[in-house]
């Protein structure tokens, strides 16, 4: 096929040439399409061609925007307000947007330098669109400024989409939650949520070539152009707000509005809620030593095909196992006290205790418990969950397909506390023949990570790993297997191990 000469192609041709490269550079974040459309704005000024449309010369200045090249923006700008052009190229509210959709711009001082220019167009009579207002408000959202950012949010709307424009009210609607979730105001936010499952689902069915990409907190979705206008892109936008305002509510230990919304989202759109968004719940659960929810969310996740991580594992195994402060632990005792009395019934706001506050040691054993609270009975029932720690664990081995008995086996390979917290859970179960195949299994991974040196693992798991020797210590002990407790020891002289509390070293 002939390569088309270039006095064959329209204006109307090469600029959407360079708008198809812009939109693709914005959808997919790659550098070549911004390339590829410096190259033919480079070529049309070489050849001094002529365009007398406005809408060549916005492509280029985004095209220059996002290549951080503003001083050649702002020339073809300034050049356009000056007739260069012709007297029918005029700075638009698209030409304001193309200044504005600056991906570069990161700074208080980049915000200043945008906002002018927003004074400017309001100063011309031109009315702002959500298009033109979306990179102002996602600049003022990350820089913290507060003001501006509310002034932009109340400011009336001047852009209806209709309902068939689904996949861009997503987008739209998605970064004013983003931007209302910077000013705490979550109903405002799921607001926006309400307005978007208002639109017809697209009817493109093709499936996005990959899993996107994007952070928390963000409406940058990483999607092919060609499939930005698909039901599977609607859907991707769309969870990402139901996943930041969970995480809101998470944050503000409001559980019973996260796992409504959750719930919802699992309804309403066919794609999984993201692993990091399960990780949330795990973490909440985990630290207030909630097994029953971590139930639920371990089988939600095999439901919906989300196979859990080594960090949900770990939240789950040990918060069967680990030892709450004392604070945490009445609360424990008094909500088992209360249950006890009245049924069991689920509060909408948790004890007030600190998300990221430290989640204490991870214990082996049976650690001390207050005497005012070893006084009530069952209490050991009441923290610690021996069997359900194993049947996570055993869990954990099926998901990965590894038979829990090949101490060989790599696809499966627990960390330190994973380890500790299965050790601590069969020894009060009373089995010290499985405390010693974990421990051997502990040894074996080690030896695999750093075979000629002292493992990583030790240093940064100083506690548990002392814990785990004990307990091996202590079950070799009670089986009576002296050859064993001699290897222990000898393996604790190699990585200078010390235990947590003083024993004879006399098997």
């Amino acid at each position: 096929m002939p390569v088309p000469e270039w006095h064959r192609l329209t204006e109307d041709e090469i600029t959407h040439i360079i708008r198809v490269f812009n939109n693709q550079f914005i959808f997919e974040h790659t550098e070549d399409a911004l390339n590829r459309a410096s190259i033919i704005i480079k070529l049309c000024n070489d050849r001094e061609v002529k365009v007398a449309t406005a809408a060549f010369y916005n492509e280029c200045i985004r095209t220059n925007v996002y290549m951080n090249k503003r001083d050649a923006a702002y020339k073809i700008k300034e050049d356009m307000d000056a007739g260069v052009y012709g007297v029918d190229v005029r700075s638009d509210i698209y030409t304001y947007t193309s200044i504005f959709s600056d991906t570069n711009a990161k700074t208080s001082e980049d915000l200043a330098r945008l906002v002018e220019f927003y004074d400017e167009m309001l100063s011309r009579g031109i009315e702002p669109t959500e298009l033109a207002k979306k990179p102002l408000i996602k600049l003022a959202r990350n820089v913290g400024e507060r003001r501006l950012l509310k002034a932009l949010l109340e400011s009336p709307e001047t852009e209806k989409l209709t309902t068939l424009h689904a996949a861009t009210a997503a987008r739209m609607l998605s970064n004013r939650a983003q931007a209302f979730i910077a000013e705490y105001d979550v109903d405002s936010a799921k607001s926006q949520l309400e307005q978007l499952l208002m639109y017809h689902i697209p009817k493109d069915t093709r499936a996005v070539p990959f899993s996107p990409g994007y952070s928390v907190g963000s409406a940058d979705i990483k999607i092919p152009l060609d499939f930005t206008r698909t039901r599977e892109a609607f859907f991707i936008y769309t969870r990402s707000l139901y996943e930041s305002i969970m995480r809101i509510y998470i944050i503000r230990r409001r559980a019973n509005d996260a796992h409504e919304l959750l719930d919802d989202m699992r309804r309403t759109i066919y794609l999984p809620p993201t692993r990091m968004a399960y990780n949330w719940f795990i973490r909440f659960h985990a630290k207030r030593k909630n097994i029953q929810k971590l139930h639920e969310m371990h089988d939600m996740m095999l439901q919906d095909g989300v196979m859990p991580d080594e960090y949900a594992y770990t939240k789950f195994i040990t918060s069967c196992m680990y030892h709450p402060n004392p604070s945490r632990l009445q609360k424990l005792v008094d909500t088992a006290t209360r249950r006890a009395y009245f049924g069991a019934k689920d509060e909408e706001h948790e004890p007030n205790v600190g998300l990221d506050e430290p989640e204490g040691v991870h214990s082996s054993g049976l650690p001390d418990v207050p005497r005012h609270i070893t006084e009530l009975a069952n209490i050991h029932n009441i923290v610690y969950h021996p069997q359900a720690c194993t049947r996570f664990y055993k869990s954990m081995f099926l998901e990965h397909e590894a038979d829990i008995d090949d101490l060989r086996s790599e696809k499966c390979q627990p960390n330190a506390h994973i380890i500790n917290s299965v050790m601590c859970a069969y020894t009060m179960l009373e089995k010290p023949v499985l405390v010693l195949r974990e421990f051997q299994r502990f040894v074996r991974y080690q030896h695999r990570l750093s075979p000629h040196q002292r493992p990583p693992d030790l240093m940064k798991s100083i506690i548990p790993v002392a814990h785990i020797f004990k307990m091996a210590l202590d079950a070799a002990r009670v089986i009576n297997n002296q050859w064993m407790a001699r290897k222990i020891l000898a393996q604790m002289d190699v990585w200078g191990v010390r235990l947590p509390n003083p024993i004879s070293k006399e098997a």
